[in-house]
């Protein structure tokens, strides 16, 4: 083989592998998302799919709270404590791989939900 041909087929291996581990990294790429934010920590959060799903989380100790792995879509998010919901943001948009924040604030029994910075 002359050397020539030999570096063609180094060129073309090479383009190929190439290829391969950019194929993985983008399917590598997370289809799912995130809502994270403030809360009270004697509260629970709960987000309220579209289409049908629905999660729990707790602020840890410090007041915050992460409800991973949800699908894309528009979310209902509220605030509940004893049964009862507090606070509320409707329209919450999920897009793949991106979190949204959505902060609560409490004073006394008086309660509101905002998306965060």
């Amino acid at each position: 083989m002359k050397i020539n041909q030999k570096s063609k087929l180094l060129s073309i291996a090479a383009i190929a592998a190439f290829g391969a581990m950019a194929f993985g990294a983008v399917q590598a790429q997370s289809t799912s998302s995130s809502i994270i934010g403030k809360a009270p920590t004697d509260g629970t959060v709960t987000v309220h799919g579209e289409t049908g799903i629905t999660r729990h989380g707790t602020p840890n100790g410090k007041g915050r709270y992460n409800l991973s792995s949800l699908p894309p879509g528009t979310y209902l998010v509220s605030l509940e404590k004893d049964g009862k919901t507090l606070a509320s943001l409707p329209g919450v948009p999920l897009f793949a791989g991106k979190a949204f924040e959505v902060d609560f604030a409490c004073d006394g029994d008086q309660c509101t939900a905002a998306p965060g910075h």
